[in-house]
């Protein structure tokens, strides 16, 4: 009886381990009006390829992104109404998009395959 339960259990805390990577990568996607109450009018910090930055999301689409490595950029933003997707517009790559997803530890781009954790600051904590 005793050797029953003690199997049971192993079976039950490896199927529950194997599990929690699963449910981990499924973090869910933000909506497109959550996305936009939570960048507009305010900063994201994070990094992006061990590079930490800056970037402040305008209530008119501007955006500014600021890398602790180089000179400030002014592009544009907004959120994809259809996919819920965040965009951005910079000169040199035009339109791309990013999924936001919720994380244990706040939140994170997403693209191509790869998660970018950032944090919110509230207002614009970068200059021009």
């Amino acid at each position: 009886m005793y050797r029953r339960n003690f199997i049971a259990i192993i079976a039950a805390v490896l199927t529950l381990s194997a599990l929690a990577p699963a449910a981990h990568a499924q973090e869910p996607n933000m909506t497109a009006a959550e996305l936009e109450d939570l960048l507009t009018g305010n900063t994201v910090e994070g990094q992006w390829d061990g590079v930490g930055y800056k970037s402040y999301f305008g209530p008119n689409g501007t955006t500014i992104y600021d890398p602790q490595d180089g000179d400030a950029l002014t592009g544009r933003w907004r959120v994809n109404q259809q996919t819920g997707q965040f965009e951005s517009f910079w000169d040199a790559v035009g339109w791309t998009s990013y999924s936001v997803l919720r994380t244990a530890a706040g939140y994170a781009w997403g693209r191509d395959g790869k998660t970018y954790p950032f944090a919110i600051v509230e207002g614009r904590t970068v200059a021009d």
